[in-house]
């Protein structure tokens, strides 16, 4: 009986090392050098209940997450507007954390890329997220001035900007939430603004998914678009993601239905805080406004 060759055992675990540290370093240019840009434009379907005859069939679309500065450049956040824009849509709406940071330096970058953002045809509503107010408690306070100069710049270009306010866009209701981080968010305020649409066709835009488990919506059946989590940025099989900035670990991205009637749509959002992503590409959303009937709930149009 022939020994075995120890060469051949070590020749085996070289190659398994080998293979291993090949297919993590494919893996992490994949993640690093493509993921972060790579567009994944989701095409919905949003039942609404009361929708009016005439927005039956017409086109919103979400965006979220820009993080305006250092980290998402300025040309790939431009062709993202110009591809919206090419769809001719009738709504648009922005669902939070348009800067990184909210420094002298990034407000300034990000009234360079204003006069760029899409609108709607017939409206466009959008709130903030906590970037947009800092990235720590500290820097909210020091920089309060610059995301009130931020308010007024969305407004000024007609971009209705929401603080637990409502607006009506040709017969459809949004109505917009405070951040629940860094925005002074308050129940009885979102309560009211909700309140506002409830019994009209609506939605609500609320930058933090962690909002529509909050015992605020007692009257509404409609949808909350979401933002914040970018699907986790890196959403591994099995594990799932690791770094989630919610409390209800469900809510990554897609749609989801809430106990109480009312549903939610999380979009992963165009930039990041950190340039990776794995298995959880930056998203435009693309909705089909449709009457809502019992029991129905948001499924892909494709």
């Amino acid at each position: 009986m022939s020994k075995p060759n120890p060469s051949s055992a070590i020749s085996r675990r070289k190659f398994i090392r080998r293979s291993a540290m090949a297919t993590t370093a494919v893996a992490a240019v994949y993640a690093i050098g493509v993921e972060p840009r790579w567009v994944s434009v989701e095409q919905r379907q949003l039942p609404i209940p009361n929708l009016p005859q005439e927005l039956s069939g017409k086109i919103a679309v979400q965006i979220s997450d820009l993080h305006v500065g250092s980290r998402v450049g300025d040309d790939y956040l431009r062709a993202q507007f110009e591809y919206i824009k090419s769809l001719n849509p009738d709504f648009v709406f922005f669902t939070g954390d348009y800067l990184d940071s909210s420094t002298e330096w990034h407000l300034e970058k990000g009234k360079a890329l204003l006069s760029d953002f899409p609108q709607g045809r017939i409206g466009t509503a959008c709130v903030l997220g906590n970037h947009d107010f800092g990235n720590s408690p500290n820097q909210v306070r020091e920089n309060a001035q610059n995301t009130r100069r931020l308010i007024d710049l969305f407004n000024r270009v007609g971009l209705n900007l929401l603080i637990d306010q409502s607006i009506d866009l040709g017969g459809l209701h949004v109505a917009g939430l405070r951040d629940f981080w860094f925005g002074g968010f308050n129940n009885q305020s979102a309560a009211l603004a909700i309140d506002a649409v409830a019994a009209q066709p609506s939605i609500v835009l609320s930058h933090n998914p962690d909002t529509v488990d909050l015992p605020i919506w007692d009257n509404y059946q409609s949808w909350v678009l979401c933002g914040h989590t970018h699907g986790g940025q890196c959403n591994f099989p099995i594990v799932g993601a690791p770094v989630l900035p919610v409390a209800n670990r469900r809510y990554v991205s897609g749609s989801f239905e809430i106990e109480g009637g009312h549903k939610m749509y999380i979009n992963r959002g165009i930039g990041h805080t950190q340039r990776v992503r794995f298995m959880a590409r930056p998203e435009i959303t693309v909705f089909k406004l449709m009457l809502a009937w019992p029991k129905t709930s948001c499924e892909s149009s494709v």
